[in-house]
């Protein structure tokens, strides 16, 4: 079974494990209180991330205003084939 452990920490939410279309359903509805005075989030502990992921990444960049941080190859190599290079900026 895949997980996804997350921490806040200042204003940085840090996600690890596993983001994909089953473990993202906790975020998704915790959102509005895991987002709080959220001003980035740290993807470097990420081990994997399917598109559903990357779809939620995507949603609490532009819908909340955060930025990811410390984003790894695989993610980076998903955001340029999806066409999402405003992500890693």
């Amino acid at each position: 079974m895949q997980v996804i452990t997350v921490q806040k920490r200042d204003n940085v939410l840090h996600l690890s494990g596993v983001l994909d279309c089953d473990t993202l359903n906790e975020l998704w509805h915790n959102r509005t209180e895991l987002l709080k005075d959220i001003k980035g989030i740290d993807v470097s502990a990420l081990i994997r991330v399917d598109s559903a992921g990357l779809a939620l990444l995507t949603y609490f960049c532009i819908k909340q205003n955060v930025k990811l941080l410390e984003i790894n190859q695989q993610l980076k190599t998903l955001i340029i084939l999806y066409d999402l290079d405003t992500l890693l900026v």
